[in-house]
């Protein structure tokens, strides 16, 4: 197969990647590639999340390929994955909290973190690769990326996304002018369905990556992962959380009203799982 004619679609659940994915399936332009669809659970989505995802495969008839990521204690074996459907879909953490031990096998030791990011390459990137080179052959395949016109240009200039040899970027280039947040909001108003919760809450529920605001807002709100975060840290005697803060700090802060005297981190580290 050319390698230039086979795509790899990751629908990470959130509302960028999946009005890509919708392009690519409908828009004339794609006609001709060989598609494939994938979703990477981690076991740590919200509900609404995977009620989202089921929404695209029944109202777009997109078919969606789940997938985990399979962790072993040997030495020397990298992460492979499994396919999973609806019913059979973790959603108690279990992928992650496997991916950590996995992480740790060796020299390593930790929880990821600010300075060891390794949660998405091991839970999203290496599984899909793995599930790719299956389909397709190794590396003969190149890869949607759903990067909006905000992530120009921390995460890519628009002339690099012109000529980059492996990927594409829809939502950049295949429109008048690079698709907003805006032009987003605009487009998910005329769908039948939407993602019902705000994007701060989507994905990981406590993922690092998000803002402190953010992750006092989803403890808020209610999550399942308050005592998996105290066992996990107490495991690897290790946080995740930036300013070296527990699951009980945030938790702490989460108690508190919001005065002026809180002061948050509002920085956002990037993370593959938001496109």
């Amino acid at each position: 197969m050319d390698r230039e004619k086979n795509l790899m679609v990751t629908v990470s659940g959130e509302r960028s990647s999946a009005m890509m994915a919708r392009h690519i399936q409908t828009d004339d332009r794609y006609a001709g590639y060989n598609k494939a669809y994938v979703f990477c659970n981690t076991g740590m989505e919200r509900e609404e999340t995977i009620d989202f995802l089921k929404r695209i495969e029944q109202e777009w008839e997109l078919p969606l390929i789940k997938i985990e990521g399979v962790y072993s204690m040997e030495m020397g074996m990298g992460v492979r994955y499994k396919v999973v459907d609806w019913d059979n879909l973790n959603m108690d953490g279990t992928p992650f909290k496997e991916m950590i031990a996995h992480k740790n096998k060796g020299v390593f030791d930790g929880l990821p973190n600010r300075d060891a990011p390794y949660c998405s390459e091991n839970l999203k990137t290496l599984p899909a690769k793995k599930l790719f080179d299956d389909l397709f052959g190794v590396n003969n395949y190149i890869k949607a990326i759903g990067y909006r016109k905000e992530d120009m240009p921390k995460r890519i200039t628009f002339a690099e996304s012109k000529v980059d040899k492996t990927r594409i970027f829809p939502l950049l280039n295949d429109f008048k002018m690079p698709i907003s947040q805006l032009d987003l909001n605009v487009w998910w108003d005329k769908q039948p369905f939407k993602l019902e919760i705000h994007g701060k809450f989507g994905n990981c529920e406590l993922c690092w990556k998000k803002s402190e605001k953010n992750l006092i807002d989803n403890i808020r709100k209610g999550t399942r992962f308050i005592n998996w975060f105290e066992e996990v840290e107490k495991e690897y005697n290790s946080v995740m959380f930036r300013g070296n803060k527990s699951i009980y700090d945030l938790v702490k802060l989460a108690e508190q009203p919001y005065t002026p005297e809180i002061k948050f981190d509002e920085l956002e580290d990037g993370c593959v799982c938001s496109f």
